[in-house]
């Protein structure tokens, strides 16, 4: 009877065995860099190079299957240099684990460089910099476009030569400047405009207000920048 028993827990054992898989924690990290990489690839076109740091089990054991991986945060894809995404590991569809696992990102991007110091104030164009590839994680939020330096832009602090073009220090020069006379354009309900000379009292770009004052009528309206050097005031 004991040999029989024996036997049936031999059997049992081995058919657990053969049903069963153990994954390493290395291509565990490989399977979730890999996911993690393509997921965050679909959100910037920057050069990513994605670590997973730790795990903290040297392996896991899954049943025998397909193995599938879901990254549940996926709402959260700003580029800092860390972060921590929650995976569930599913086999043939079914939830096994769910595993937190920290990350460290790397993404590189060509970004204007200062070619020689910028002075607070002055114009900052594409013949004023060099593009570089550089790590942007912890500030892609801060990086000036291409596009942006082709619409010229404004210093605001001095940048020395070799300096990241920061986008937190510069601003767009305005289409209405402070002290400049504007063309203001008066749009009454029933359609009827017409047109006056005005001074701007503040630097404006399209599709901020500004306040601007004409003269000859001793009239100060709110206006809606919608040009250089042109505004439109509703009445």
């Amino acid at each position: 009877m004991k040999k029989i028993i024996s036997t049936i827990f031999t059997i049992i054992i081995f058919a657990g065995a053969v049903s069963a898989q153990t994954i390493s924690a290395e291509k565990l990290k490989n399977d979730i860099q890999k996911i993690v990489t393509e997921d965050y690839a679909t959100k910037t076109s920057a050069e990513l190079d994605i670590k997973v740091t730790m795990l903290p089990f040297p392996s896991i054991n899954l049943p025998d299957g397909k193995i599938n991986y879901v990254i549940l945060n996926t709402d959260d894809y700003k580029l800092t240099s860390r972060a921590v995404k929650r995976i569930n590991i599913l086999v043939d569809g079914k939830l096994q684990r769910t595993v937190s696992v920290p990350l460290e990102i790397k993404a590189y991007q060509e970004v204007p460089i200062a070619i020689d110091t910028i002075e607070r104030e002055q114009p900052i164009t594409l013949s004023k910099v060099r593009f570089k590839k550089i790590n942007i994680a912890d500030k892609s939020d801060f990086v000036v476009s291409k596009e942006s330096l082709n619409k010229e832009i404004i210093a605001k602090k001095e940048f020395k030569e070799g300096e990241f073009i920061d986008k937190r220090f510069v601003k767009e020069r305005p289409d209405v400047t402070m002290n400049s006379e504007v063309r203001i354009i008066l749009n009454s309900d029933n359609g009827f405009q017409i047109a006056i000379d005005g001074i701007a009292k503040k630097d404006g770009v399209i599709g901020e207000y500004v306040t601007v004052e004409n003269k000859m009528y001793n009239k100060v309206y709110n206006a809606k920048v919608i040009g250089e050097n042109r505004v439109l005031v509703n009445i």
